[in-house]
């Protein structure tokens, strides 16, 4: 890496001014021509320069830490839980010790990474606006990693439309026969058929899904080759293709049970439900529900709870809705999970009859607005339909065409495909 570029990657690394490491040394104006490679200064300001960010002159290449770094890496995509956070521990001393930028720069991208597996997002919000600063300065491997991880960043966030652009900004990377490892390839396209998935892109989905689905097949990762199955089983059931999206499921049931992974098995159980409830086979649908909520844990579970609910209600029951509605506060209360707090908030005003003031103003100026902030397609419809209807029966067709017209947009969204 070129000189100036690793200055002014320290620089940001320390929270240093130019005006802070050129004082006594240069002018600020020739620092930034320095850090930006427009000029070449002698070696003595450049040992200045290094001396005060406490870097040698001369970088050394360490191919024993970046083969670490990289097996980091991999374990933080493979979901080693247990090996990550001392790996973290470990790799962090050693890159304070290093004068190999190349080694510190992808350290700083895979800690990005790690953060978010970690789900410490102001952590990793802050990581991101430092790295943001010098992200010019990357070669094209690292700029894969940005554009991919960012990618990520915004998909957790319910950015989804941010997300892949990020995402697919990555996958550019890949037509360039960067030296990439068929796991990574994998991984990526993954994430693209997730992000598509949320902004109802189901043709495109089933595509990409089948990109990871051919090389996780050819590694043996059962794991990911089963999370593929139930995405394709989600997909072809927006596509109608119903009996595809059951074949998926009852594949990805198999491989959960041969994994022995109740976690997996209660997602597949959870889809069969939501399978059989699109076809209004809600006591089908409820029983699938119950099996997947025994093998869930608590946090996991709020879905599940809402999906039956949701059921009970479709079927006219409304003291078994209630009683559902009931069990999902009591989840909300040791899990701050925000969607499901609009979900069940939305209920218990339709349950107990209250379409008042008060159910007007929370789907005006709170639900909708998050549902449509979070690309939520399929909430946005649902209970944009509910607020067409309310303003129907009450005469008010102009705040009716509102909502009509809010269901419109979406409906265009999932079907641009």
């Amino acid at each position: 890496m070129e000189i100036g570029s690793r200055i002014r990657f320290y620089r940001i690394q320390q929270n240093m001014t130019q005006e802070e490491l050129s004082r006594g040394i240069i002018s600020t104006s020739y620092l930034s021509k320095i850090e930006n490679n427009q000029t070449t200064a002698s070696i003595e300001v450049l040992d200045f320069l290094c001396s005060r960010l406490k870097i040698n002159l001369i970088e050394e290449e360490e191919i024993p830490l970046m083969k670490s770094l990289f097996d980091w890496y991999h374990d933080i995509v493979h979901r080693r839980q247990d090996t990550l956070k001392k790996r973290y521990e470990e790799l962090r001393e050693k890159i304070h010790s290093t004068s190999d930028t190349t080694a510190m720069l992808y350290f700083v991208l895979f800690e990005f990474r790690y953060l978010l597996t970690e789900r410490d997002f102001a952590e990793a919000e802050a990581k991101l606006e430092k790295i943001s600063l010098y992200k010019d300065i990357f070669e094209e491997k690292m700029t894969y990693y940005y554009e991919k991880f960012v990618g990520l960043h915004h998909y957790l966030q319910s950015k989804y439309s941010s997300a892949l652009m990020h995402l697919k900004g990555a996958e550019r990377f890949l037509t360039k026969h960067l030296p990439f490892e068929k796991w990574e390839e994998a991984d990526l396209y993954y994430s693209i058929a997730l992000t598509l998935s949320q902004l109802r892109k189901a043709a495109l989905v089933i595509q990409y899904t089948h990109f990871a689905l051919n090389i996780y097949q050819s590694r043996y990762d059962l794991m990911r080759c089963a999370e593929c199955q139930i995405l394709l089983g989600i997909n072809y059931l927006r596509c109608e293709e119903y009996e595809k999206s059951e074949e998926s499921y009852h594949l990805s049931m198999k491989l959960a049970q041969q994994l022995n992974h109740n976690g997996l098995l209660g997602m597949v159980y959870h889809n069969l439900g939501f399978l059989k409830s699109t076809n209004d086979l809600y006591e089908e649908a409820i029983q699938y529900y119950k099996d997947g909520l025994k093998l869930k844990g608590e946090p996991e579970s709020l879905n599940t709870v809402f999906s039956i609910l949701y059921a009970y209600y479709q079927l006219g029951e409304k003291d078994e809705s209630k009683k559902w509605l009931e069990k999902g506060r009591e989840l909300l209360a040791h899990n701050d999970r925000s969607e499901y707090s609009y979900h069940f908030k939305i209920y218990n005003y339709l349950l107990n009859e209250q379409l008042n003031d008060e159910f007007e103003s929370f789907m005006k100026e709170e639900a909708i607005p998050y549902f449509l902030d979070h690309e939520k397609l399929h909430y946005i419809v649902e209970y944009s339909e509910i607020m067409a209807n309310f303003y129907e029966e009450r005469h008010r067709y102009k705040a009716a065409v509102v909502y009509y017209n809010i269901i419109k947009s979406s409906l265009k969204k999932t079907l641009i495909n």
